[in-house]
């Protein structure tokens, strides 16, 4: 069977030598956690050395002790794939960052930082140390941290250099700390080495904290739930509840389950799952989801899922999923290492072969040490990326300023991204004699101290009143999805939709409400308010506009994007006047999670590069699979900042712009270092190859390249990105209304 190709319908045998096959499995293409399942249960085979399972290209390798009789391969897969995916826990239990390698990370850090400290105190104390008695103890402290600190560098060359790998950045890092060693730039090469662990270090931590978040998702799972069995409500844990269970929700908490509601009717709050803007009414045969939050009534729910099986379980399954998919970035610099490198010292062993002059060689290779190529982009991009911090944008890695800058296409959450969070009152109509704009104010938010509801938590806000301005003697009555009543010293006011004031008697004549709509425009919603069961007014409350959402939009295009998007979970309508508003042509709504996820991956499979930009839980999956997330820090929530690639902390899309811009700079900067090495390299290769210039002038000339490189780089921490895009229309940056609902029947419940 070695030289046969075995098929079955869901596997493929690729290969097969002794102590090891290659299978394709497509069952496992594109699922981490089926394939995860697979490679646990293979691994818990006797014999087996190594088994990977990659979801990536739905291939599994197998390795065994060749004494040993290989196992049942189909039979194993086929029972794993039988029993489905292993569970989100042991899934990201398994992804995590291992302990091992944080560390070591750490210890590196730590040993590298002790030697530089002692070296660079040395020196001062000292003074030019490497003539005198402590010169040798100094060099064997600064070479011996290198080659610790920087292991994993020197292993990186050894494997290019043994054709166990290709060649990469890790290679020219290598080779340049080899380099370093031979010109005798010990402190040099152990603080470069150091930077590049810090980084690392960071990486790892983000990527735990990424992890961390994506996990609190599932809160729900132990929140207690309460389940109609035979007519008694019975306390469980949300993970012990089953499909088909009846569960009763009540207001003021999470819904642990995705369901349809049995019975009742309820305001919910969405935002988390659909980003609507607003809180919904749902009633009977509506379905509702986990992780939303049940602001007022009580409903009997139907399960249809739950952990895993949720929608905000789907998600979390997403965020993995692109993480995992995930390509790896190829840098510069590994295209770089590749393509020149080699060049310059195949060219030194070519001298030496003509002339046999070691010497001439030995000068080539001075000339050549790629240093100045290995900082290239380690100082454009530490320098850059301390620029975006000054502006209070966290940039999550250097491999994400080289994805911005060829980025051609923006997405945008809507709720919390393009517009503010939360709703506020844009204006107050009187319409009976005696009532001023302050009087129907007053009267509704009195009424509305009690309720939680945005819309009435922005009449509250408006009026300027506290839990403490509270009548004593009041009564007051939510009715979800319509408004509230409330009575206090003989007053009774009754604010909400139009269709509560009906049921109350409170007459609304034709000709009045022709009248209130004509000067009600349709980004805005209505509260009506009535006293004594008379009509007094009407609040109008909208979801403003970020004032700088045009002007950024505008320096997004100037600076190079050719197509913006919009992807919200709310209404038709309130999306067309949200995309008019800032001038975006293209947008989608009424999305889930996984709708943007799979907008996302659609606009990438056309060969766009994609960043997309959210706030919320529903943005995660999208974040994670875009070329580049941004996270709007200040307002997002926990999951969006964790798992983006960007995160705002000031909430001003401007920024969105600014980092775009300073990336673009930064890889004008990288190419420029590049060939500011190679045109020095050049130049002293040919001088060396000639005989004309002898060892110091080479290592003369490579110091130049180094500087030139670093200088070239520091300007980039002085960049003003705000010069670029400002022209244009800023009229859209001024305060734009959007609606919030089509619909009034949301009204302040």
């Amino acid at each position: 069977m070695r030289a046969a190709i075995a098929r079955m319908p869901e596997m493929t045998l690729l290969s097969d030598v002794p102590g090891r096959q290659r299978w394709r499995v497509p069952a496992i293409d594109s699922k981490p956690r089926l394939a995860a399942a697979v490679e646990l249960a293979l691994r818990n085979e006797s014999g087996a050395l190594l088994v990977k399972a990659n979801p990536l290209t739905g291939r599994i390798l197998l390795k065994w002790h060749p004494s040993q009789k290989p196992p049942e391969i189909r039979a194993i897969v086929r029972r794993a794939l039988d029993k489905g995916p292993v569970s989100l826990a042991v899934y990201q239990k398994r992804r995590g960052t291992p302990d091992r390698k944080v560390r070591k990370l750490i210890g590196n850090l730590v040993l590298g930082g002790i030697k530089l400290t002692l070296i660079l105190f040395s020196r001062v104390a000292w003074g030019a140390v490497a003539t005198g008695p402590l010169a040798g103890p100094i060099m064997v402290m600064s070479i011996s941290g290198i080659i610790i600190t920087g292991f994993d560098f020197l292993r990186a060359l050894f494997r290019t250099v043994t054709g166990r790998s290709g060649i990469t950045t890790g290679t020219l890092i290598g080779a340049a700390t080899l380099s370093s060693i031979a010109l005798s730039e010990n402190v040099t090469a152990l603080i470069v080495i150091w930077l590049l662990n810090l980084g690392e270090y960071l990486e790892e931590v983000t990527l735990r904290r990424t992890r961390a978040a994506i996990r609190d998702l599932l809160a729900t799972d132990d929140e207690e739930t309460w389940v109609w069995v035979n007519g008694v409500e019975v306390s469980m844990p949300a993970k012990a509840v089953h499909r088909g269970a009846m569960v009763v929700a009540r207001s003021g908490r999470k819904i642990p389950v995705d369901g349809v509601i049995e019975s009742g009717e309820a305001t919910v709050n969405e935002a988390p799952i659909t980003g609507e803007s607003m809180p919904a009414m749902r009633i009977a045969g509506d379905s509702v989801y986990a992780g939303t939050i049940l602001m007022a009534g009580t409903i009997r729910i139907r399960v249809t899922g739950v952990g895993s099986e949720t929608v905000v379980g789907k998600l979390i399954e997403r965020v993995e999923l692109a993480q995992a998919l995930r390509p790896q970035i190829q840098t510069i610099g590994d295209r770089f290492a590749r393509k020149v490198v080699p060049s310059s010292f195949l060219a030194a062993g070519l001298v030496l072969l003509v002339t046999r002059d070691p010497r001439r060689a030995l000068t080539m290779l001075l000339v050549a040490c790629p240093c100045a190529a290995g900082l290239a982009t380690p100082t454009a991009v530490s320098a850059s990326i301390g620029n975006c911090a000054r502006r209070g944008v966290l940039v999550k890695g250097g491999t994400h300023i080289e994805s911005m800058a060829s980025l051609d296409t923006v997405a945008f959450d809507k709720t919390g991204t393009l517009t503010e969070s939360q709703p506020s009152v844009s204006r107050v109509i009187p319409c009976a004699n005696g009532y001023t704009e302050e009087r129907v104010l007053s009267l509704a938010a009195r009424a509305e101290l009690h309720s939680q509801h945005p819309l009435a938590l922005a009449i509250v806000s408006r009026a300027g009143l506290e839990r403490s301005d509270l009548e004593t003697d009041s009564e007051f009555e939510l009715l979800p999805g319509r408004g509230v009543r409330a009575r206090w010293d003989g007053h009774e006011v009754i604010a909400g939709s139009r269709q509560l004031l009906q049921d109350f008697q409170v007459e609304i004549s034709d000709e009045n409400a022709g009248l209130f709509a004509s000067r009600i425009g349709h980004a805005e919603t209505v509260v009506y308010v009535a006293h004594q069961r008379r009509l007094v007014g009407l609040i109008a409350i909208s979801v403003q506009v970020r004032p700088e959402a045009g002007a950024a939009l505008t320096r997004l295009r100037a600076g190079g994007v050719t197509r913006l998007v919009m992807l919200t979970g709310d209404l038709d309508s309130v999306a067309r006047h949200v995309a008019k508003s800032v001038g975006v042509t293209e947008w989608r709504a009424r999305l889930l999670p996984d709708d943007k996820f799979e907008a996302i991956r659609e606009m990438r499979a056309t060969g766009r590069r994609v960043a997309m930009v959210g706030d919320g839980v529903n943005d995660a999956s999208a974040l994670a699979v875009a070329d580049v997330g941004f996270a709007m820090g200040a307002a997002g929530s926990d999951v969006a900042v964790e798992t983006a690639d960007v995160a705002l902390a000031s909430d001003d899309l401007r920024h969105v712009a600014d980092v775009m811009h300073i990336s673009r700079r930064t890889m004008r900067v990288v190419r420029q270092n590049y060939g500011l090495a190679l045109g020095v390299n050049s130049i002293g290769l040919c001088l060396a190859a000639a005989g004309t210039i002898n060892p110091i002038v080479a290592a003369v000339l490579h110091n130049l390249s180094t500087l030139l490189v670093v200088f070239n780089s520091s300007r980039l921490i002085r960049f003003d990105p705000n010069g670029i895009g400002q022209e244009g229309n800023t009229a859209l940056s001024g305060a734009l209304s959007v609606p919030v609902q089509e619909e009034v029947k949301t009204c302040c419940a």
